[in-house]
C-alpha cells in the first residue's frame, strides 16, 4: 500500500508544470542536502532549444532513474552533495555558460535555469543555505 501511495505521489509530481516541479526540487534539495544526476561514463547531458548542453538534475534518485531511458539508457542516478553543487559544480557550469535543466520527466524537458539562478535560489532564506 505504501509503495502504491508513493508511486501515486511520484506520478502526481511528474504531472506538475515545470515551474512547480522546480519549486518542489528546491524544497526537497533543502531538506535532503543533495541533488541527483545521471552518470554513465560521465554525466548525462541534454540539449536546450538553442542546441546548448544542459545538465539535468533531479531532487531524488527515483525521479532520475525514471529518465534513464533512450539516450540515457544504462545511466545510473548519482548523488551530488549540496555543498559540492554550490561550491564546485554550479560555479564551473556558470563559467562555461552551461544551463541546468531542473527535474526532467520521461516525457519532457526540465525547467531551465542558469547556474547563477540556481545558486541564488538554493542560498535564499526560503531555500536552504541562508
Amino acid at each position: 500500500m505504501e509503495s502504491e501511495q508513493s508511486q501515486d505521489r511520484m506520478q502526481a509530481v511528474l504531472r506538475l508544470p515545470a515551474a512547480r516541479r522546480y519549486s518542489y526540487f528546491l524544497q526537497r534539495v533543502a531538506e535532503s542536502g543533495e541533488v541527483w544526476g545521471l552518470d554513465g561514463e560521465g554525466w548525462a547531458l541534454a540539449l536546450d532549444d538553442t542546441g546548448r548542453d544542459v545538465l539535468p538534475l533531479w531532487p531524488a534518485p527515483e525521479f532520475a532513474a525514471l529518465c534513464a531511458t533512450r539516450l540515457w539508457s544504462g545511466f545510473q542516478p548519482r548523488a551530488i552533495k549540496l555543498q559540492e553543487l554550490l561550491e564546485n559544480v554550479l560555479p564551473q557550469l556558470e563559467e562555461e555558460g552551461m544551463p541546468v535543466g531542473i527535474f526532467f520527466t520521461p516525457e519532457g524537458q526540465g525547467h531551465p535555469v542558469s547556474a547563477r539562478e540556481l545558486i541564488d535560489a538554493l542560498r535564499t532564506p526560503s531555500g536552504s543555505l541562508a
